[in-house]
């Protein structure tokens, strides 16, 4: 076993990494003293992931938001594929029958995922990036035999780790302790986009002279419209989280939330609606944003903002609705916004799984600023006492996507994955496979991808993913608002019309009977999953519920044990 690093001048340089074995579980240890202030990044190699194309088996690798790639070892030209950062802190490789589950233990938050076939050989590795920084931590991967090599038995082996020492706590016996998370599992997730200026923005720095116009889709009076028309229909269970309430509209303004957007009918209108769908039995939460800032901000102030090693501000590579996000340093959020911005929006009456937007899709980064330094590690830490102040505050804490280093904090995700059909882009992705979902379902609520969002307004086999996949269905009015970027989906619900509201709601009901159909399977586990035949797939559940879906005549059977 080598580690092969990188410096900062070009040089590489291969070490001996020590190995050791414990209870049946090898040891990958590399010591933080080994690593120099010049070492850019470091690769662990391992002869024994190496595997001659033709053989049997394949490579599970996770490659963030995208998904997991199953990687079968067939002949193929040389290729390669690599992410800085991955969701989940394992992977692993599948050798006919028995396999192998690489876990990464130290350095969990700095690392990516090396793949690739090279002159008929594959090749699956970590690479950690040390940035010329000093390391905090020795850099570890625990590797354990598996008899059983599908990827199923390794999503139930990270899971078990997940469970024993990753922090986290079954679904199941946290509602059971927060009447406020078992109310939200109940009924499904129902976004509604309010307003917003346009996304991405013509306008890169906005101030209150320059600011573009700020389009009001759905106000405060038509979200109870909604509503009454969900109980009109026979909906009785939901969570509604408003999006864009905050000034300016969605991504109007952060990190100010005041005044709540005049053009949507202000406070006055929204605590009418919040306590209009508490006297209805719904849940009802709102969008936050604990990332960025805007310089329209009445409190934008460069002090708080996260710093790159030569000290200039982090900024996103695209602009959106409030222009160009810069980041705000993890720590910084928490100590100057988090806590009161918080309370403010609990004083509003929001109670449930409160949503604080892409935390959990965007990769840790390092702030180099004196007064407020973080490593990945630190910044993880920040964001899960934002996320630990959001239970704490209103039951729930959600967001984008899963990133696991907030698994346990977490308790409903938009979309772990936006892929579910390797293209021309994933040349090394035969399949994708919810090896995320595997992992967390009764742990953690989702939506299986974005391809099932909204998904009665969508094809069938949309509908069929979430059969296949499991979790708790997402609706989202107004889905459609950026300019060329549709990732949700072109279908969408909207409410401009009675006729339109009236429709979104017969579809939606469907979603929420669907949620239903799969009631009892909502805390358990998913035990496996196989495709069993050409376009049949296979779900079975701890308490023995298998659910069959046939994408070929597209239909679905649940049966119980």
């Amino acid at each position: 076993m080598k580690a092969r690093f990188y410096y900062s001048g070009g040089n590489t340089e291969d070490f001996d990494v020590e190995a050791t074995n414990k209870n049946g579980i090898t040891i990958a240890r590399l010591a933080k003293e080994q690593v120099g202030r010049n070492v850019k990044y470091i690769d662990f190699l391992y002869d024994y992931f190496n595997v001659k194309a033709g053989s049997d088996g394949y490579y599970v690798t996770n490659f963030a938001a995208d998904g997991t790639y199953l990687t079968e070892f067939t002949e193929r030209e040389n290729l390669s594929a690599s992410k800085d950062h991955s969701f989940v802190a394992c992977y692993g490789m599948n050798k006919g029958k028995t396999g192998v589950l690489a876990i990464v233990t130290g350095m969990r938050y700095d690392f990516g995922m090396e793949i690739g076939v090279k002159d008929g050989v594959y090749y699956l590795y970590p690479r950690f990036y040390i940035d010329c920084d000093e390391m905090y931590e020795d850099i570890c991967v625990e590797l354990y035999n598996l008899d059983d090599g599908s990827y199923s038995a390794m999503a139930r082996k990270y899971r078990q780790y997940q469970l024993t020492r990753g922090g986290c706590v079954p679904l199941k016996e946290r509602a059971a302790n927060d009447k406020r998370l078992m109310k939200a599992t109940e009924g499904i997730e129902v976004r509604i986009r309010q307003g917003w200026k346009p996304a991405p923005s013509p306008v890169e720095y906005q101030t209150p002279e320059n600011e573009p116009s700020m389009y009001a889709a759905c106000s405060f009076d038509r979200v109870g419209d909604i509503a009454d028309e969900f109980k009109t229909q026979g909906i009785d269970k939901a969570e509604f989280c408003l999006v864009g309430w905050n000034s300016g509209g969605h991504d109007g303004r952060f990190p100010q939330l005041l005044p709540v957007e005049p053009k949507l009918g202000g406070k006055e209108k929204m605590l009418k609606l919040i306590e209009k769908l508490h006297s209805m039995g719904y849940g009802i939460v709102c969008h936050d944003d604990a990332t960025a800032a805007y310089t329209i901000a009445d409190c934008f102030d460069e002090e708080y903002l996260l710093k790159n090693k030569d000290m200039t501000f982090h900024k996103r590579p695209y602009c959106w609705s409030g222009g160009r996000p810069h980041k705000i340093c993890p720590r910084r959020q928490y100590e100057r916004f988090e806590l009161s911005n918080q309370e403010l929006i609990k004083s509003f009456g929001f109670e449930g799984v409160h949503y604080i937007d892409v935390i959990t899709i965007l990769p840790l980064l390092k702030c180099y600023d004196k007064s407020h330094p973080l490593n990945r590690r630190d910044s993880a830490e920040w964001y899960r006492k934002i996320m630990r102040l959001a239970r704490k505050n209103f039951g729930g804490f959600a967001s984008e996507s899963g990133y696991d280093f907030a698994a346990a904090e977490t308790d409903y995700v938009m979309y772990p994955v936006y892929k579910t059909e390797p293209d021309e882009n994933t040349p090394l992705c035969d399949k994708y496979i919810p090896f995320w979902h595997i992992v967390y379902h009764g742990i953690i609520m989702y939506n299986p991808c974005t391809f099932s969002l909204n998904y009665t307004a969508k094809k069938p086999d949309n509908r069929l993913k979430y059969f296949e996949w499991g979790g708790r269905p997402l609706v989202c009015y107004y889905a459609n608002f950026a300019t060329g970027n549709n990732w949700m989906g072109m279908e969408d619900f909207l409410a401009d019309t009675d006729e339109q509201l009236k429709d979104s709601v017969k579809k939606i009901k469907q979603m929420a009977e669907d949620y239903e159909a799969l009631r009892p399977e909502r805390f358990e586990f998913i035990e496996n999953h196989e495709e069993v035949s050409s376009g049949v797939f296979r779900t079975e559940y701890s308490n023995g519920t298998v659910v069959t879906v046939n994408y070929n005549d597209k239909t679905y059977k649940i049966e119980r044990v």
